[in-house]
């Protein structure tokens, strides 16, 4: 499967857990994951493992944190 998120390259990956409220997504370095909390009054929420050396994990941090911002609001 192929995630297309606006201000990001696309990220090509295996669907590996789907439920009604939650979306994994596994990738040759990483593991996406989205948390629809909100069908219980809590925010969405996303978490990001990234498997690769030598990281910075907050520029990415911001950058998604800005397209969640985006795409929910």
């Amino acid at each position: 499967m192929r995630l297309t998120p606006q201000g990001f390259e696309p990220i090509d990956g295996v669907l590996d857990y789907l439920q009604p409220n939650f979306i994994g997504v596994r990738t040759a370095d990483a593991l996406y994951r989205f948390f629809g909390r909100n069908a219980f009054g809590a925010p969405v929420g996303m978490a990001i493992h990234l498997f690769l050396d030598d990281v910075d994990p907050e520029p990415i941090k911001r950058e998604w944190q800005g397209w969640m911002d985006t795409a929910l609001a």
